[in-house]
């Protein structure tokens, strides 16, 4: 598992065209110090980092640290600055698309039930209201 750890951590570095002194600035100023002596011991498999870190540097990269731990790519969605009916009508959206993708694979044609009917009228909403914040600072 720590190779495994190590390997995607350095493939993600590379991928953005890092140093590891580079990265480590950039962890450390999102208020996390790293140096690039412990990067280097992560990358290498020699030792792993703290939760704290390890949060940090999946947080960076938009993945989760599941998927730096263990490989399991899951999308990460930042909900700072949401509402509490916001953030819970994106999880109730998120949960209806899946059951809808699992009901393709077992139905030959579907219709959004009334519950999926009713969220996307209270996300509408939502939208609609964003747009009315935004268009008064227009005028």
């Amino acid at each position: 598992m720590v190779i495994d750890f190590s390997d995607r951590l350095r493939e993600l570095r590379l991928e953005k065209g890092y140093s590891q002194a580079t990265l480590s600035q950039k962890i450390t100023n999102l208020g996390q110090p790293l140096s690039e002596a412990a990067l280097a011991k992560y990358e290498s498999g020699r030792t792993i980092p703290n939760l704290q870190v390890a949060a940090y540097l999946a947080d960076y990269f938009g993945v989760s640290i599941d998927y730096l731990a263990c490989g399991e790519k899951a999308s990460v969605l930042s909900a700072e600055g949401l509402k509490e009916e916001q953030i819970r009508l994106l999880v109730e959206l998120i949960g209806a698309l899946q059951k809808q993708n699992q009901a393709r694979y077992t139905s030959t044609k579907t219709q959004p039930t009334q519950e999926q009917q009713e969220l996307v009228f209270r996300l509408i909403e939502q939208f609609l209201q964003l747009y009315h914040f935004f268009c008064s600072f227009a005028v």
